[in-house]
């Protein structure tokens, strides 16, 4: 279920960014996730640089769960960063986790690492 060596590269600042996320092994369906994005692990939630935090309700520009699974089925998660989230962030390396919260309360990282972006060449998108 986890992934904890996994570097989110390859994609441009300020363009709209799907992170997509398959979850398996799970022994309930999934409440709720978040991605969260850091400077540093000891940095508290509310300053992080970037958190989106999904459910099963489809919110654009912030993403769902797709697929809450449970034992039989894979989860599937979506989170939406926008070009402003994207902007945000800009060229930095900053530190990631995914975590999942089951329906029976017990919370789980899927995934950590690092993610990166490329600085954009056009500006205009008008």
């Amino acid at each position: 279920m986890s992934d904890l060596a996994v570097a989110i590269t390859g994609f441009v600042v300020g363009d709209d960014l799907e992170i997509r996320r398959t979850v398996t092994d799970l022994v309930a369906p999934i409440e709720v996730a978040w991605l969260t994005v850091k400077h540093h692990p000891a940095q508290p939630d509310e300053e992080a640089r970037l958190q989106k935090r999904i459910t099963t309700a489809d919110v654009p520009g912030s993403g769902q769960v797709v697929e809450a699974g449970g034992p039989d089925t894979n989860g599937d998660l979506r989170f939406d960063l926008t070009q402003a989230d994207t902007a945000l962030l800009g060229t930095k390396r900053f530190i990631h986790d995914i975590q999942i919260r089951l329906t029976t309360g017990k919370v789980y990282t899927i995934e950590k690492g690092t993610i990166q972006l490329v600085a954009d060449v056009t500006k205009t998108t008008a």
